[in-house]
């Protein structure tokens, strides 16, 4: 792809992981998409088959970009971008959020590269479910749209993946898009919606957790000074962008969440993360669009011939944090 040389990183082995986790990324980097998809490739047992770069945080157009950048960074361009959709299934202007990360996704950082001439189709994700049947797990960071057609689309396969993993939903907690709807469920509720109701193999990675897994200075500076991955040259200044702006609109935060990071904390240590399986019901429209909800009562009450999901509410953060700090150190 236009001309990269693969490098193939070496990434050091962390005792005690040894299962090999092949993932399928969703992403609108975007900071928090950045910093997970670089979590991604540092990590050791993480073996990524294909990015699908849609609208979301930026531009479906910023966010291939942003992904050709970090894998180019890395020497893996060997990774599948695939093209996924551009606006929601309400067929309502995409809203971006550049005033949180920055006009290029990538805070005050603009990117000096090309996206390749060659996208893959979306087909591809097809491919890749049917190639690692029951192997795949679909990592969801952006908007639910590109995962919502994976279940519509007549070539679907989509029953075929181990677990799909959604950065999506506030339960117990205020929104951070509208008082009651978490932002990538408000950016299309009607994909989230379809998601709710065919996906049984769903795990929701809500703001309960998302809003608490909080980066601070002190952590940032703490790995660039020991850092020696390709990522080492953006970490500090990207950060740096994404706690300021988050500064603004908390005060007190003292540095900035990393939503993202979260899923992938989840998908190698579910240990760290508190997990209670209910129905999952969306809002589509009204003061209440993007509402994501659960009968969280003692006795709760199910519909029939609705999945069930999970939702995470709880989690260790401290070892988050620790396990952030070792992965994102990581050095050959």
């Amino acid at each position: 792809m236009n001309g990269f040389i693969i490098i193939n990183y070496k990434k050091r082995k962390i005792k005690g992981v040894d299962v090999l986790k092949k993932v399928l990324i969703i992403a609108d980097p975007g900071v928090d998409d950045a910093f997970a998809i670089m979590y991604a490739l540092l990590h050791p047992q993480i073996e990524i088959l294909g990015i699908v770069c849609e609208y979301g945080n930026v531009s479906q157009d910023i966010a291939l970009k942003n992904t050709t950048y970090l894998l180019d960074l890395a020497g893996r361009n060997d990774i599948p971008l695939i093209l996924g959709a551009e606006s929601p299934l309400t067929a309502s202007p995409p809203e971006f959020f550049y005033n949180i990360h920055g006009l290029h996704g990538l805070g005050d950082l603009v990117p000096a590269i090309e996206i390749p001439e060659y996208i893959h189709p979306f087909k591809m994700v097809y491919q890749l479910i049917e190639e690692h049947e029951g192997d795949l797990t679909i990592i969801n960071l952006s908007r639910l749209t590109s995962l919502a057609l994976t279940f519509i689309q007549a070539e679907t396969n989509i029953e075929q993946v181990k677990q799909i993993l959604v950065m999506g939903g506030a339960f117990f907690v205020p929104g951070n898009r509208t008082p009651v709807a978490e932002a990538n469920i408000y950016g299309d509720p009607q994909a989230a919606k379809i998601i709710a109701t065919y996906g049984g193999q769903v795990t929701f990675v809500p703001l309960n957790i998302s809003n608490r897994a909080v980066i601070s200075p002190e952590v940032t500076k703490k790995i660039v000074a020991q850092n020696d991955t390709p990522f080492s040259k953006i970490i500090q200044p990207i950060m740096n962008y994404y706690s300021k702006q988050y500064e603004t609109l908390l005060p007190s935060i003292n540095g900035a969440p990393l939503h993202d990071v979260t899923l992938f904390s989840y998908l190698m240590k579910p240990d760290l993360f508190h997990v209670v399986d209910r129905q999952v019901l969306i809002t589509t429209d009204g003061h209440s669009k993007g509402l994501t909800y659960a009968d969280f009562r003692p006795n709760p009450e199910y519909i029939e011939n609705y999945p069930m999901h999970q939702i995470i509410i709880d989690f260790n953060i401290e070892a988050f944090i620790d396990d952030f700090i070792e992965i994102m150190s990581t050095t050959s």
